[in-house]
């Protein structure tokens, strides 16, 4: 038979872990998408700088290199929005740390009481046998198996 506290508690733990889950995820989500942009925005800035070197040291007209120092620029720009937004990002995550934790922390709970209860059950289940063996060894008239 189950016990119907454990359940109660399983279903209250569950039901404010998926309370707390969607802002949690949604911050982290919009965090790791701000921190792609930034990548992205690096990258492109390094591209840019790289060709602009190579476009300086293969003798190329000045416009040309006006126009790609000021390309470079205009990524620098965005590199650093692009920052700004990861650091607001940052912020959300941070604001809801306390609940990513404390979900973390009753999903621990929640599984070393399910591990528990497991052990016990198991535990019963390999003594089992050995009562009935034992019964059966001392009193060969009453074998179920018979």
């Amino acid at each position: 038979m189950k016990n119907q506290r454990t359940t109660r508690q399983t279903r209250v733990i569950r039901d404010r872990k998926e309370r707390v889950k969607p802002g949690c995820e949604e911050a982290i989500r919009q965090c790791e998408a701000a921190a792609a942009l930034v990548k992205a925005a690096g990258d492109e800035l390094a591209d840019c700088w790289n060709t602009l070197a190579r476009e300086i040291s293969s003798g190329t007209s000045a416009t040309g290199l006006l126009r790609k120092r000021a390309w470079c620029n205009v990524l620098e720009l965005r590199l650093r929005e692009r920052a700004h937004a990861l650091e607001a990002a940052r912020l959300a995550v941070d604001a809801v740390w306390p609940d990513i934790v404390s979900a973390v922390r009753g999903r621990d709970l929640l599984n070393r009481l399910l591990r528990r209860n497991n052990n016990e059950l198991s535990a019963a289940h390999q003594v089992w046998p050995l009562l009935v063996q034992g019964a059966t060894a001392r009193n060969p008239e009453t074998n179920p198996l018979k």
